[in-house]
């Protein structure tokens, strides 16, 4: 069970999701493409809100693609990673299944991370970590 402990104004919850550390992109349970925020969607425009989530992914993708959205909608599978290298950095790609709290799926949520400063880490750090 996933608790929440109070409230963010629409302002705070925008304001949260750009310091996130990531890139998002959330397509509904009908696969309808409905936000997305982040450099790794700079090739994306306000066209593709509204759209098939498929229509926003080159043809190489597609089946992997099919792959997670069935495992998601059928429950075999709540997350999906995929990782390499891309223009130089290490990106991290993962796929959520976001289901509501009767476990009903409600749509897919990618999150993208570049991650060469964490790869390079060494040794230990006590926070805060300057």
């Amino acid at each position: 069970m996933h608790w929440q402990r109070g409230a963010l104004t629409p302002e705070q919850v925008e304001l949260v999701i750009r310091t996130l550390p990531c890139d998002i992109s959330f397509a509904d349970e009908r696969d309808v493409l409905v936000y997305w925020q982040g450099e790794t969607y700079k090739t994306c425009d306000g066209r593709y809100i509204g759209r098939d989530v498929r229509d926003c992914h080159p043809e190489s993708s597609l089946e992997g693609l099919e792959t997670i959205l069935g495992a998601f909608r059928d429950g075999t599978k709540d997350e999906a990673w995929g990782w390499g290298l891309e223009d130089g950095a290490f990106k991290l790609t993962r796929y959520f299944a976001v289901r509501d709290d009767d476990g009903a799926y409600k749509g897919i949520l990618e999150v993208n991370q570049r991650l060469d400063a964490e790869r390079a880490l060494e040794g230990e750090q006590a926070l805060p970590g300057w």
